[in-house]
């Protein structure tokens, strides 16, 4: 970590605060740099964005520096585009730099640097608290204030990797019931960032996250395999054994660099399907003899997480990738129990899901390693296959195989209600490997379907 005698070295060399520091001194102004950037500046991690505030106004501050939004209504906070870098600029109107710090959410966001006469302020011992690793509320008040800054703590748990002291602990569990409260999008925001970052794991507080996906906490009174007590655990564990493996890809060889391309976009989702996958087990499960059921947990929790991810304003596509890898995460365990993996199977998996047989193989060896503790040699290999199924064939499988100009060319047929039934049972067949080729696809219509169809007008006509 860097000494704050390091920042005003560190301050110099980036061009908008050099600015911002020569407008200060003409305009006679107390300009304060607070916030992230002096955090992120004494953990010596990139900078991104820099945070003002101003004495007296900040509107007038913020359109000397350049073009200015308004960001908030009814607040004297604008922000300035310069340099590649974002300006958030406040004014302090009448009150002080200690008054803003003391309204901040934790203390290692609570510091600030004057520009002028080049004085680190840090009431709240917020280098401290970087130093150790430890993220801490500055005051029950200031949760209670804005009920998203339990969120942002998880965040920079996982960010940071730090801990969070348990006092603070308590006080997010305490005020978590108040999320409900919060806007959809704001609560949106902050789960893709959570999910965004390398460890999203160590954000999870089961209690916090129990207000956000009801019944998330109930899977704590159901068994857990091997290595972990119960189901809250071992969901807890994918999702962080899903992380290790997106973090070394090398289990998949010569497509592994194409597997981190699908990945790019992915991740989040991904990330989210693998902590949510068995949220419906608690509902379902029946107890027959020593024996334990789940049947339909994949559908139930598919459909739940579809209109839980709706509510939360997560788009059609991300709700529509995360529902297909929850309700379909028992398709590749099941297919490791057969005696071989039959093209005919790998042909149906690619067809349904296409280069999401990606994702699902991810979430399936991450989803064993947690339950078993180590990695299942078999189930490994038959996911490789899968995949690589998909490299090698996805043109072909993908493709449809017959089109409506089939149908017309080739069994002089009109257009009209019926064109559309017939491809969906060929396509259907070809998924199934009932047929492989065109000429089979136009045998299978003229034996299986048209000649029902002549069966049933004769029927009709005798009738």
């Amino acid at each position: 970590m860097l000494k704050k005698r390091s920042l005003e070295s560190i301050l110099r060399r980036i061009r908008p605060i050099k600015k911002i520091r020569e407008y200060a001194e003409r305009a006679k102004k107390q300009v304060y740099i607070v916030g992230g950037i002096l955090r992120d500046i004494l953990l010596e991690r990139e900078i991104r964005d820099i945070d003002i505030v101003v004495s007296g106004k900040g509107e007038d501050f913020a359109r000397a520096l350049g073009k200015s939004f308004h960001l908030k209504k009814d607040m004297d906070e604008y922000r300035v585009m310069m340099d590649n870098f974002t300006i958030d600029v406040m004014g302090l109107g009448t009150t002080e730099i200690l008054d803003d710090l003391a309204r901040r959410d934790y203390t290692i966001n609570a510091m600030a640097y004057n520009l002028l006469d080049k004085r680190f302020i840090d009431p709240f011992n917020g280098v401290k608290d970087l130093e150790n690793g430890v993220i801490k509320a500055i005051g029950r008040k200031n949760i209670v204030e804005d009920k998203i800054r339990i969120l942002r703590g998880l965040r920079f748990r996982a960010e940071f990797e730090f801990e969070i002291e348990d006092k603070t602990v308590s006080l997010l569990k305490e005020y978590a019931n108040g999320l409900e409260a919060c806007a959809a999008e704001r609560l949106h925001t902050e789960l893709i960032l959570i999910f965004s970052q390398e460890n999203s794991r160590l954000a999870i507080i089961p209690e916090i996250f129990d207000i956000i996906f009801p019944g998330f906490l109930q899977m704590k009174n159901v068994e857990g395999g091997k290595v972990t007590e119960n189901l809250l655990e071992h969901s807890i564990l994918t999702l962080n054994m899903l992380e290790s493996i997106i973090k070394d890809l090398s289990l998949f060889g010569k497509y592994q660099r194409k597997i981190e391309g699908y990945l790019k976009n992915k991740r989040i989702e991904l990330k989210l399907a693998s902590l949510l996958h068995d949220i419906k087990k608690p509902d379902t499960m029946e107890v027959k003899g020593n024996e334990v059921h789940f049947y339909g947990h994949d559908k139930l929790a598919s459909e739940w997480i579809d209109k839980r991810l709706k509510e939360l304003k997560f788009s059609y596509s991300e709700r529509g990738f995360i529902s297909l890898l929850i309700e379909n995460h028992m398709w590749i365990h099941l297919l490791a129990t057969q005696k071989e993996l039959t093209e005919r199977a790998k042909r149906r998996m690619v067809f349904r899901l296409g280069e999401d047989v990606i994702g699902l193989s991810l979430i399936t060896i991450a989803d064993q390693m947690a339950s078993c503790g180590g990695e299942d040699k078999h189930l490994i290999n038959v996911c490789n296959e899968i995949v690589k199924y998909y490299f090698t064939s996805k043109d072909e499988v993908e493709k449809p195989l017959l089109q409506g100009k089939d149908l017309i060319e080739h069994f002089d047929m009109e257009p009209g209600p019926a064109f559309g039934r017939i491809l969906t049972r060929v396509q259907n067949a070809y998924e199934e490997g009932e047929i492989r080729t065109k000429e089979e696809a136009f045998r299978f219509i003229r034996e299986e379907i048209l000649e029902g169809l002549d069966r049933n007008e004769e029927g009709n006509n005798m009738d």
